[in-house]
């Protein structure tokens, strides 16, 4: 095989399996989330503020893309079954800061250390000019993602 037919096949490749990728971590994430008895766009919430930080209510409606009607209604589930926590922010007393309550977090089980353990195996079998890569491949999949989520946003 030439080397632009194997380019070729390669990138073809490489689409159906960032298409499979993706479906599946939908599907864990879903699955995720029912064990904690929580919905997607919930445990979604939690996971922005986990890597991104607390947020006030605007930023989490901007993050998730919601209402500022559906973001109230989720912070307040959330709030109530214990997951996060309000508090007032000090440069703006009319806004308040949602964060997530480390303490139930680390109450009950973790559905994601098996997946930990396992990625950790498969990351370890890599070179670190491998994982360099992998780093560059996953950081411009993301910019690429935002991108074209606003895009799909805009009016």
């Amino acid at each position: 095989m030439k080397e632009s037919e194997e380019r070729k096949a390669l990138m073809g490749q490489m689409q159906f399996l960032g298409q499979m990728s993706s479906t599946e971590t939908a599907l864990f994430q879903q699955a995720a989330a029912a064990k904690y008895g929580l919905g997607i766009t919930e445990m979604k919430t939690i996971s922005a503020l986990l890597q991104e930080g607390p947020m006030t209510a605007g930023q989490l409606t901007r993050r998730l893309n919601l209402t500022t009607g559906a973001v109230t209604n989720l912070i307040d589930r959330l709030e109530k079954r214990g997951w996060v926590g309000r508090s007032p922010d000090p440069s703006d007393r009319r806004k308040v800061i949602v964060s997530v309550n480390q303490t139930q977090l680390a109450s009950g089980e973790n559905v994601y250390q098996s997946m930990g353990v396992a990625f950790e195996a498969l990351l370890n079998s890599y070179s670190t000019e491998e994982l360099r890569f992998l780093v560059k491949f996953h950081q411009s999949v993301i910019e690429l993602t935002q991108v074209e989520m606003k895009k799909l946003n805009q009016p």
